[in-house]
């Protein structure tokens, strides 16, 4: 079982980032976390960001839509579309951040039963690693570390 924490890798010769994180919660529950709207607007984002817009057309071939809001107002949009539904284990898709419409990523996401709980594992593939270095640049880790520490909250809070 790995720790809590998010272990992130970004191989030098690969345009990819590749992370772990383990959950206490089922791969069922985690991956509804991310796939339900209202689930999805309790932890998406960097603390103090809200998620004000959520679309989910959960089918291969649906799209989604974020827009998430910072504590100043600006606004940030994310889409793309599903590529691979497995539900409780895999979700496979497209990604592309509004200030950078011009790159996407494919994003796989695994959710592995493991000590008693999930382990996230996931892949982000660019086009390039530029790409990617710039997707890292961008504050992504922050994002992730916060966004993920939000999720262990709302999880703690519903299993009450």
């Amino acid at each position: 079982m790995i720790p809590d924490g998010l272990e992130i890798e970004t191989p030098p010769d690969e345009p990819v980032i590749r992370f772990r994180r383990f959950f206490r919660a089922t791969p069922e529950r985690v991956f509804a976390a991310w796939t339900d709207p209202e689930a999805l607007r309790h932890w998406w984002g960097p603390a103090g960001w809200s998620l004000i817009v959520c679309e989910i057309d959960l089918r291969v071939g649906g799209r989604y839509r974020h827009v998430l809001r910072t504590p100043d107002g600006e606004q940030f949009t994310s889409w793309g579309e599903y590529l691979e539904i497995e539900p409780g284990r895999r979700l496979v898709n497209t990604f592309v951040l509004d200030i950078t419409a011009d790159r996407h990523s494919v994003d796989a996401l695994d959710f592995l039963a493991e000590g008693g709980g999930t382990v996230l594992s996931g892949e982000s593939r660019h086009e390039s690693v530029a790409a990617r270095d710039a997707h890292v640049s961008g504050g992504m880790e922050r994002g992730m570390r916060e966004g993920y520490g939000r999720l262990d909250q709302w999880i703690e809070e519903e299993s009450r």
